[in-house]
């Protein structure tokens, strides 16, 4: 049986390939486009753990390989895991981080955002968006059922990797 945050996960990256797909002509999110991982995020434990669980399944090549790129500097005011624009924990990589580009609704203050590179000739229609504010309750309670609600720095988690 899947986790909450498993199927999370497949979610939000079904969701975003969908409005990729119906809005190709419009969205121009692609493999070596790292606009967005710009940041120093922090993520629930349990997606750490997600991190964490996929690096251990790695043969003993590929976790080397990724250790010693991992000891690199990274461009300042990057993703702690980014790197040549690639993301090197692509297939675990955090909610968020799965949903960036596309149409996500911010209820609260009732604002729709998107990359400024995507939608350029107008917003989507209201159907294609994501509720931001739904994916972070739904978040929290994955986090909460797996026990696993303190945040985690990606920063320091890629130093325990290292680690490991």
């Amino acid at each position: 049986m899947k986790k909450p945050i498993e199927t999370l996960q497949e979610n939000a990256s079904g969701f975003f390939e969908k409005v990729a797909t119906k809005y190709a002509s419009s969205m121009k999110c692609s493999e070596g486009c790292s606009k967005c991982c710009y940041t120093d995020i922090t993520v629930f434990e349990v997606e750490s753990i997600v991190i964490t669980s996929w690096f251990k399944n790695l043969d003993s090549k590929m976790q080397s390989e990724l250790r010693e790129l991992w000891k690199s500097p990274v461009i300042d005011g990057a993703c702690s895991f980014l790197y040549n624009d690639r993301c090197s924990v692509y297939e675990a990589r955090p909610i968020i981080c799965r949903t960036q580009g596309a149409p996500l609704f911010v209820q609260v203050d009732n604002t729709l955002d998107y990359c400024p590179l995507n939608f350029t000739e107008g917003d989507p229609p209201k159907e294609d968006w994501l509720n931001l504010d739904r994916l972070n309750t739904l978040l929290s309670f994955a986090a909460k059922t797996a026990g696993e609600e303190k945040r985690v720095r990606l920063k320091k988690l890629k130093q325990e990797l290292i680690q490991l």
